[in-house]
């Protein structure tokens, strides 16, 4: 079993309201439908309205989070590398909805995102597209919590 299929598992989908209103079952499913490749090529950008509204992150999206992480600890295909990041991206980037940051589904996110740092830090070293790199980056941009290690490592990549 892969660590994005544990994560889909452990997860209770059915209490959780997606941003469309019915429960988040359908979007493990489609997460699996990732995992196994058989996703057509937009399914990962589909999640809007679903995941996150414009920039509102709605309840799943912990819980996707920690799936599209796991999928970055499993590896993920060339082919489907950028939708992940670009997943990440938008959820690292997402709005507070809480009354405390400490709270909130924002929070959560950075928090999972922050546990696999090092993983976003591989994406910005494997250069396997430059839209990999440039989300790699702009993830970094918002969850690295120090900026020196972030400046040397992009010194070290060539981007600055």
């Amino acid at each position: 079993m892969s660590l994005a299929r544990a994560e889909i598992e452990r997860c209770d989908w059915d209490s959780i309201e997606c941003g469309c209103g019915r429960s988040a079952r359908h979007l493990a499913e489609l997460l699996e439908s990732l995992i196994e490749g058989s996703a057509g090529a937009g399914a990962i950008r589909a999640l809007d309205d679903h995941v996150f509204i414009q920039s509102n992150l709605m309840a799943p999206a912990p819980a996707v989070c920690s799936v599209a992480m796991a999928m970055l600890a499993d590896g993920v295909s060339v082919n489907r590398i950028d939708d992940v990041l670009w997943l990440i991206l938008w959820l690292a980037a997402g709005e507070e909805d809480g009354d405390s940051i400490e709270a909130s589904r924002y929070w959560q996110c950075v928090e999972r995102i922050r546990d696999g740092l090092w993983l976003i830090y591989r994406e910005l070293f494997d250069a396997r597209s430059a839209a990999a790199i440039g989300y790699a980056n702009d993830i970094l941009e918002i969850i690295e919590w120090d900026p020196m290690r972030l400046q040397s490592y992009r010194r070290i990549c060539g981007l600055e």
